[in-house]
């Protein structure tokens, strides 16, 4: 075999295995809090935050998304408080790489 053969035949390969690999996304846990005497919704509006880290090899650099996601839910609620708060916690994956995402919503209410 010539050698532009075995670099063609590794280059075939190589992008087989990147076509076949796929993606998937997989929701691993939706938490809710604060529901409790829900009675009266005057008052409120839903607030919404979102976060992610990216993940490759395995190697993360933004451990606190999550926390960020919660701080950007306190800052659209500056003034009135949280109530009916849920957290999505998802993960789509990739070619040697995946996406950790959390999602929050809540009701904030004005005092």
């Amino acid at each position: 075999m010539k050698p532009m053969g075995k670099v063609r035949a590794a280059a075939i390969c190589l992008l087989a295995s990147v076509l076949v690999s796929g993606c998937t996304h997989s929701v691993h846990r939706v938490a809710v809090a604060g529901i409790d005497n829900l009675k009266d919704l005057q008052g409120s509006w839903p607030v919404e935050a979102e976060a992610e880290q990216f993940v490759i090899l395995g190697i993360a650099t933004n451990t606190d998304f999550a926390d960020n996601a919660y701080a950007r839910l306190l800052d659209l609620c500056e003034h009135g408080a949280l109530r009916a708060i849920e957290a999505r916690h998802s993960t789509s994956h990739g070619f040697l790489s995946y996406t950790n995402r959390v999602k929050m919503r809540a009701l904030c209410f004005e005092p």
